[in-house]
């Protein structure tokens, strides 16, 4: 399995990714990718890539036919705008997302996300990362949820969105 940041460097190759990206999300996110988050993928472009704070992983493996994604993650302002983790069923139960987001900690420096607290599967990704509940709050379908972060605790907001769900 290989780790590694997206950093487009072409529209047209950043438009098929991106296509697949969006399909990929949609197919494997189930229930829990909230609809804000999968709009903030829907507006990713390259140029907000190579902002502070934004970031895409994908994990890959390769197969018989090549390489095939197994995972995603994005992180938009350091997760507080957005935090997002898809893996595929087939590759579930081996720490890819852990992984994921593993590499975000090291890209950044530092990272927040939201998680329901009835969503025990990415609870224990986002500790098995390094990240540590930091206090509970009402998420954006009303849920608790637990406010999880890692690294430097000095946050700044931008644009004043409220975050998703990891």
């Amino acid at each position: 399995m290989d780790i590694r940041l997206v950093v487009p460097d072409q529209e047209n190759s950043w438009s098929r990714m991106h296509s697949s990206i969006l399909g990929f999300t949609r197919k494997y996110g189930g229930n829990r990718i909230t609809r804000d988050a999968y709009r903030e993928i829907q507006k990713l472009t390259p140029v907000a890539l190579r902002q502070p704070g934004c970031a895409l992983f994908i994990a890959t493996v390769h197969t018989e036919d090549g390489s095939r994604l197994a995972g995603l993650s994005l992180v938009a302002e350091y997760g507080e705008r957005a935090g997002i983790v898809v893996v595929h069923p087939l590759y579930r139960g081996r720490h890819i997302g852990t992984k994921l987001l593993q590499a975000q900690r090291l890209q950044m420096g530092r990272l927040s996300c939201r998680v329901a607290l009835d969503n025990p599967s990415s609870l224990k990704m986002c500790f098995n990362a390094g990240l540590a509940a930091r206090k509970m709050a009402q998420g954006p379908t009303g849920k608790p949820t637990l406010v999880l972060e890692a690294g430097q605790q000095v946050y700044t907001r931008c644009g004043g969105s409220t975050p998703n769900l990891i």
